[in-house]
């Protein structure tokens, strides 16, 4: 058992929950926390092996309070995004009460998506915003149906301070592993302040997590200079539960149960950097981001 899973207030007694990329790392760790407070949790991973065989290591090694239901789906396309909201539609005709948006990644060359965005753009952001919006009616019924509001949260990273919301998401310039993660990072963050600003007092909450540093994979998948970031960083910082507290909290607090349009680094309240809290440019990420971005049912 993480000595991290019951330090926050609150259960998920008869909730669901979808946790995006939770096939090890972070993610696996947020979907053992909401597991272990009684939820049901949709565990996501890329391919369908990967996500059986995450249920069946949180079932094994969980308290037996929750329920683990595997779904695949490659968040690196529209196409894989669709397939993956209608999966959840499929198995929760109920709705859902918090998506987690942790599945996130890197590369060290520029190559472009099905849909023509670069990579990193097209996972950490383009996804995110996708998934979001093709299960927000799920979340409408999850909270109509529990009482309270439904909660996403947005797993960011301290590096959007070095991010810019750039406008050419296929990244014709210039392109460099670290600046390219940085504006994915940005531009979700932004996003989902103005999220949060359109949905408040509708039943809906959404909030950014900072993990801060702790040990994941992303860094050994993404070669280049996170691969060796990593290599230097590992012996020096936390377990990736630790980094699912804040999201953890989030989930299940429930002197959180409304707030929303926060960026929470070790679990607490903070402030993300000048540039992501300008909601001029919020406002023109999000209509780009309603423009380019649909996944209808």
């Amino acid at each position: 058992m993480s000595k991290f899973s019951d330090q926050f207030a609150g259960r998920l007694d008869g909730q669901t929950v979808l946790v995006t990329g939770a096939k090890g790392g972070i993610g696996y760790e947020t979907a053992q926390g909401a597991g272990n407070s009684g939820a049901t949790v949709l565990v996501h991973a890329r391919g369908a092996d990967n996500a059986q065989q995450a249920v069946e290591r949180l079932a094994s090694t969980g308290n037996g309070k929750g329920a683990y239901i595997a779904l695949a789906g490659d968040l690196g396309s529209l196409a894989g995004v669709r397939d993956l909201v209608d999966a959840v539609h499929h198995v929760s005709p109920r709705g859902l009460n918090g998506l987690v948006n942790n599945a996130g990644a890197a590369f060290s060359r520029r190559a472009l998506s099905p849909d023509g965005y670069e990579r990193t753009i097209a996972i950490n952001h383009v996804a995110l915003a996708a998934l979001t919006g093709g299960l927000l009616d799920a979340l409408r019924r999850g909270a109509d149906d529990f009482g309270t509001p439904s909660r996403v949260v947005n797993m960011t990273a301290v590096i959007e301070k070095q991010g810019n919301p750039i406008t050419d998401w296929s990244y014709p310039g210039k392109f460099t592993q670290i600046q390219a993660y940085g504006d994915a990072k940005l531009l979700a963050l932004m996003y989902t302040y103005a999220l949060a600003r359109r949905h408040e007092g509708d039943g809906l909450t959404f909030n950014a997590v900072s993990p801060g540093a702790v040990k994941t994979t992303l860094g050994s998948k993404a070669g280049g200079p996170f691969k060796i970031i990593q290599a230097l960083t590992n012996p020096f910082i936390g377990p990736p539960e630790k980094g699912s507290r804040g999201v953890v909290r989030l989930l299940a607090d429930p002197e959180l149960a409304t707030a929303t349009g926060g960026y929470y680094s070790s679990a607490q309240l903070k402030k993300s950097s000048e540039k992501s809290r300008d909601r001029a440019a919020q406002e023109r990420v999000y209509e780009q981001t309603e423009r380019e971005v649909r996944v209808d049912r």
